[in-house]
């Protein structure tokens, strides 16, 4: 169907719109007399363009017949802080304390600056090669909103940097993404981690990370590669699980409680795994930190309870703060800087206490 001639008032609203565009008016528009006689039309039908410009927020409207409309610039715009909209995408909320206490956080702070807090669950995304079809319906139920996008695969950082929506990565962003990210430097806590697993006198390391590849992942999988290669260890053994929680339990039992002596020591990057880990270890007789130790290389409230109380990575209230001043940023049409915090440790009573025979092997290395 061939499209329909625009009527005049239409084809003025354009040139309307390429003049407001060049600037050439400054912070209003001549008046109704002078703009009629360059545009050579009537002043009905200047009015019925102006109408269609004020509609359009482009333009304020006229207080008084004869009083000058003021140009909005890009200051006075509407923006999506006005327009209130964050939407965190997420595999799941389902049980993920630290996910929801940081929420929680975020809607307090982003309250402030009329901004709400939405939250779309993904766990498909991380089964897709060509996330496309399904992003596409879940961004149109949130027009003009930022993304916060939390533990998404490489495919879905993709998608959202070539389709120019506002996207902020609530961690680890992949090589090559040019999106910007908030996170903790697992490389940083990764390399610590393992340093003080070999000098408590711990070799034989595995590290339990997610089986989706996620960028911090993959970070601290070769940090922690490096530090025992630099101190002579034997590279540490991979176990890579999703949040299925049968499945964890069924590669605990063959990796470590069937084989005592094929590891000492367990690093772990996901609170899901944490708790599976540690408490069906126990359940299967595995002392900690006597016979196994256990670091893990983040921190919540609900970790501070378990018994023993895990060896554990602290990134504080900093993160979440970084994370909304780059919403916030995001959401005013700026380009935040990405940025790594560097957690602090947290001694527990998971992981071996120092002793005369690690504290010399410590100092040979």
């Amino acid at each position: 169907m061939s499209q329909l001639p625009k009527s005049k008032s239409g084809q003025l609203a354009d040139l309307l719109r390429e003049r407001l565009a060049s600037g050439v008016w400054g912070g209003k528009l001549p008046s109704e007399r002078l703009l009629a006689g360059e545009f050579l039309v009537s002043r009905t039908t200047l009015r019925q363009a102006l109408v269609t410009l004020t509609k359009e927020k482009r333009i304020e409207a006229a207080t008084t017949t004869r009083g000058a409309r003021r140009i909005k610039t890009k200051a006075t715009e509407p923006t999506q802080v006005r327009c209130g909209q964050v939407c965190l995408l997420t595999p799941t909320l389902q049980g993920s304390p630290l996910l929801i206490e940081q929420l929680g956080f975020m809607r307090e702070m982003l309250g402030r600056a009329d901004l709400a807090v939405n939250v779309e669950e993904g766990a498909a995304l991380s089964e897709r090669q060509d996330p496309s079809s399904i992003l596409r319906r879940i961004t149109a139920r949130h027009p003009k909103s930022v993304w916060v996008l939390h533990k998404m695969p490489l495919s879905v950082q993709r998608w959202f940097e070539a389709s120019g929506l506002p996207s902020v990565v609530f961690g680890s962003v992949f090589p090559g993404v040019s999106l910007p990210g908030v996170d903790v430097d697992f490389r940083a806590a990764a390399h610590h981690a393992a340093g003080i697993c070999l000098a408590r006198g711990c070799k034989k390391i595995t590290l339990l990370v997610h089986r989706t590849a996620l960028a911090g992942d993959t970070r601290t999988v070769d940090a922690i590669t490096e530090e025992l290669a630099r101190r002579g260890a034997p590279p540490p053994r991979i176990m890579r699980y999703d949040f299925n929680r049968m499945r964890l339990i069924d590669g605990l039992d063959r990796e470590i409680a069937a084989k005592p002596n094929a590891c000492d020591a367990l690093i772990i990057a996901s609170h899901h795994h944490l708790l599976t880990a540690l408490s069906h270890l126990l359940r299967r007789g595995v002392r900690i930190p006597e016979d196994l130790s256990l670091v893990y290389l983040s921190n919540d409230p609900s970790v501070e309870r378990l018994s023993p109380l895990p060896f554990r990575y602290d990134p504080g209230p900093g993160l979440i703060r970084r994370l909304v001043l780059a919403i916030k940023s995001l959401a005013e049409g700026g380009t935040p800087k990405s940025c790594l915090l560097i957690p602090r440790h947290l001694e527990g009573e998971s992981l071996k206490p120092p002793g005369p025979a690690g504290l010399k092997k410590n100092q040979k290395a």
